[in-house]
C-alpha cells in the first residue's frame, strides 16, 4: 500500500547537488549531455537543483575558477568546456528548457582543492608560489597565484631559525599501549628523498633501545575516540645513532605477513630530535592523499600535512611489493570511498614519513579579513545572479583547508591587528582565547553573509544557507572539522533569527561521508536515526520551525549506507512535517557521461530506487 501524504505548506522538495567539477571531469558534457541530465532529474521527482559554482572559466577574470586545463586527472574536462563553454550559463540553460529551479551554490572558503602533487615528480609545478611541504597543489583559482598571502596563516611557529638544515640524530617510535611488539632492530628500514620523490633505502647503522614510559599528552583519533590516555604506560622505541639531513625521511618496517600490533595515529607515532633534547616540530605522512592515492614512497612521493595525521595505523602493517618502475599513473587510483576501505582493512600501515617544519598556510582557503577576498565573495554572488540563477546558496565546507593542526591556522595580519585592538593581546605571541578569536573571525564572516543576502534579494532571487550541524557545534572532534577552517564561530543562529536567509539546507555528514569507518562496519554516526537525535540538530530543527523557515536536509547517495536504505531515509524525511524537502548529494553518484557524450549512464541502480520511491510519495509528475 503507498504511503499517506502528508499535506504540506510549502510542498515536499526534492532536490538534487552537481558538482560538476567531477561530472565533466570523469565524461564528456555537451549541451546534449546536460539536457539528459536535467532530464533525469526530472524523471527522478527533482524540481530544484543546486550548482556548485566555483568561478568563472575565463581565468583572466577576477574572481576566475579553478579550471579542469590544470587537472591532469579530469580526463574529459578540456572537452567538456570546449563544448559547454561556461559551466553555470550552460547549466542555468539547460535547467530552465525542463522547468527545473536553479540554485547557485557558492563556497567562499573553495579557492582549489588541498591535494599536492610531489615536489620532485614530473607532475609538480615549481614554478607557483602556491605550494605546501612537499609538492605544488594539484588545482587552485588564479586568485590564489595573484594573493598568496590571503590564504588562512598558521600561528608563528617555535623552533631552531635553521630548522630545515637541523641534522637527526634521534627518532622515538611511540604504540598505542605497553603491550610487547614484533618489530625488533633488523625489521627497521630508513628511506630518504631530497624532493620527495622516488625514495632510496639508506643502509645505515643505528641503536635501538626500547623502553615502556608513561605517555606524556592523550593522544586521540580523527573520531574522538581516546587512543592514549596520558599517564598510561607506552611502548617506545628509539633510534639513535642518527646522521640524517635529507629533508624527507621515511621509517619503514619490512614485514611481508604476520599480525601486526604496532599501532598509533600517525601524529602520535613520531617525534624526532636534533642535537638539542627538544622534539622537532614536523608534518607527518602516510599512504593517505587526498588524491592519486594510495601514495608509495619508493615509486612516487607522499603527502604531508593531509588531514589524515589522526588516522590509526600500524608501523609494522603489510607493505606490499613495488612494482619495478610503476607510478600512479600507471596504476589503478583508487577511488577515495575505497581507499579509506582498504586502509580501515589495516592496509594502510608499513611506514611513517615526516618532513621538518609546519605550512604556514592551509592548502587554499582564503581569509575573510582581507578586502580582496571580501571583494572575490560579492564579485561570485553578483557573477552567478548575471547568470540567472533562481537563488543563491552559502556553504562553508571546501576542499582548501585540510591540515592535521586546523586549530594553529586562523592568525593572518588583519586578524592578529583586530584582536588586539579590542582586546590587548597579541594572539600570535600570548595567551588568548579562542572563543574571543572565534568570535571576531565570525563577525567578519557574518559581515559577507548579511551583504550576500541583501544582493540575491535586491535582485528578486531566494537567498539560503547550509547549516552545518557537523562542525557547527562547541566542541568537534578531528573529523567533523575535515573541510572547515577552525578558530571562527559561524553564526547560524544569529543569521537566521536577523531573517538573512529564505530556507536552511542543513549537513550533518561529515567530509566524504566518513563519519564510520569504512571497513565494512555497519553504519552507526549515518544512520538517519542517530542524526535526528543529535542535540545539535534538534537545536537547529528547533530554530527553523519557531522562525518558519523551511529546512531540507542533504544526503550523500549510497556511500555510508545502501541505496536501500537511503531511499526510506527520503520517505522517512518526507513524514517528518520539520522537514520541508531532501537534497540528493550528488548526482555524479547516480549517471556518469559516456566519452562521447551522448549518454548517461546509471551507477548502478541507484536512480531505480529513487524513482520508484519519489513516484510511491506522489513527487515524479505524471
Amino acid at each position: 500500500m503507498p504511503p499517506v501524504r502528508v499535506d504540506r505548506e510549502p510542498p515536499f522538495k526534492l532536490s538534487m547537488t552537481v558538482d560538476f567539477f567531477g561530472d565533466g571531469g570523469r565524461g564528456l558534457y555537451a549541451p546534449h549531455t546536460l539536457d539528459l541530465m536535467m532530464g533525469e532529474a526530472r524523471r527522478l521527482g527533482v524540481t530544484r537543483v543546486y550548482w556548485q559554482y566555483l568561478g568563472d572559466l575565463e581565468q583572466e577574470r577576477y574572481g576566475a575558477g579553478t579550471n579542469m586545463l590544470r587537472t591532469p586527472w579530469a580526463k574529459y574536462g578540456p572537452r567538456t568546456l570546449a563544448a559547454i563553454g561556461e559551466p553555470l550559463e550552460a547549466a542555468v540553460r539547460a535547467a530552465h528548457r525542463r522547468g527545473l529551479e536553479i540554485f547557485g551554490v557558492l563556497k567562499p572558503y573553495h579557492t582549489g582543492m588541498s591535494a599536492t602533487y610531489p615536489d620532485g615528480s614530473p607532475d609538480s609545478d615549481p614554478a607557483t608560489p602556491v605550494r605546501r611541504i612537499g609538492g605544488s597543489l594539484q588545482c587552485f583559482n588564479p586568485f590564489m597565484e595573484r594573493f598568496p598571502h590571503t590564504r588562512i596563516q598558521r600561528r608563528p611557529l617555535k623552533g631552531p631559525p635553521n630548522l630545515r638544515d637541523v641534522p637527526i640524530r634521534r627518532i622515538r617510535l611511540f604504540k598505542r599501549d605497553d603491550s610487547p611488539t614484533r618489530i625488533k632492530a633488523g625489521n627497521l628500514e630508513i628511506w630518504s628523498s631530497p624532493d620527495n620523490y622516488r625514495y632510496r633505502r639508506r643502509q645505515l647503522d643505528f641503536r635501538l633501545e626500547e623502553t615502556v614510559e608513561p605517555s606524556l599528552r592523550e593522544i586521540r583519533d580523527y573520531y574522538g575516540q581516546v587512543v592514549t590516555r596520558k599517564g598510561n604506560y607506552v611502548r617506545v622505541l628509539s633510534l639513535t645513532g642518527l646522521d640524517l639531513r635529507d629533508p624527507y625521511l621515511v621509517v619503514a618496517t619490512n614485514f611481508r605477513d604476520g599480525t601486526a600490533d604496532f599501532e598509533n595515529t600517525a601524529l602520535g607515532m613520531i617525534q624526532v630530535f636534533g642535537p638539542d633534547p627538544e622534539a622537532l616540530p614536523i608534518v607527518v605522512a602516510t599512504r593517505d592523499a587526498t588524491w592519486v592515492r594510495p601514495r608509495d614512497f619508493r615509486t612516487y612521493g607522499l603527502e604531508f600535512d593531509s588531514g589524515y595525521g589522526t588516522r590509526r595505523l600500524h608501523l609494522d602493517g603489510v607493505r606490499e611489493p613495488a612494482a619495478a618502475g610503476s607510478t600512479p599513473k600507471a596504476s589503478k587510483t583508487r577511488s577515495w570511498h575505497e581507499h579509506r576501505a582498504e586502509l580501515g582493512r589495516g592496509a594502510g600501515g608499513g611506514f611513517i614519513a615526516f618532513a621538518r617544519g609546519r605550512n604556514e598556510y592551509l592548502p587554499v582557503a582564503p581569509c575573510e579579513f582581507y578586502p580582496e577576498v571580501k571583494r572575490l565573495w560579492r564579485w561570485r554572488v553578483d557573477r552567478m545572479l548575471e547568470k540567472g540563477v533562481d537563488g543563491v546558496v552559502l556553504r562553508v565546507s571546501a576542499h582548501g583547508t585540510l591540515t592535521d593542526e586546523p586549530c594553529a591556522y586562523g592568525f593572518n595580519p588583519p586578524v592578529v591587528e583586530a584582536y588586539r585592538e579590542r582586546h590587548g593581546v597579541d594572539i600570535r605571541r600570548e595567551e588568548f582565547d579562542p572563543d574571543l578569536l572565534g568570535a571576531l573571525r565570525g563577525e567578519a564572516y557574518t559581515r559577507f553573509v548579511r551583504q550576500a543576502s541583501a544582493m540575491t534579494r535586491r535582485a528578486g532571487k531566494l537567498f539560503q544557507v547550509q547549516v552545518h550541524t557537523e562542525a557547527f557545534r562547541p566542541d568537534p572532534v578531528f573529523g567533523q572539522l575535515m573541510g572547515f577552517p577552525a578558530n571562527i564561530h559561524f553564526a547560524w543562529r544569529q543569521w537566521l533569527e536577523e531573517g538573512l536567509a529564505d530556507a536552511v539546507t542543513l549537513r550533518s555528514s561529515w567530509y566524504e561521508a566518513a563519519e564510520d569507518p569504512l571497513d565494512g562496519s555497519p553504519a552507526r554516526r549515518s544512520k538517519l536515526s542517530n542524526v535526528l537525535a543529535d542535540p545539535v540538530v534538534d537545536e537547529v530543527l528547533e530554530v527553523t520551525e519557531n522562525l518558519g523557515l523551511p529546512v531540507y536536509l542533504n544526503r550523500y547517495v549510497a556511500r555510508a549506507i545502501p541505496i536501500e536504505e537511503y531511499v526510506e531515509d527520503i520517505e522517512k524525511i518526507w513524514r517528518d512535517r520539520r522537514f520541508a524537502g531532501f537534497d540528493l548529494y550528488e548526482f555524479f553518484h547516480l549517471a556518469r557521461a559516456t566519452p562521447d557524450g551522448n549518454r548517461l549512464v546509471p551507477v548502478q541502480d541507484r536512480m531505480d530506487h529513487i524513482r520508484r520511491k519519489a513516484g510511491e510519495l506522489g513527487l515524479v509528475e505524471n
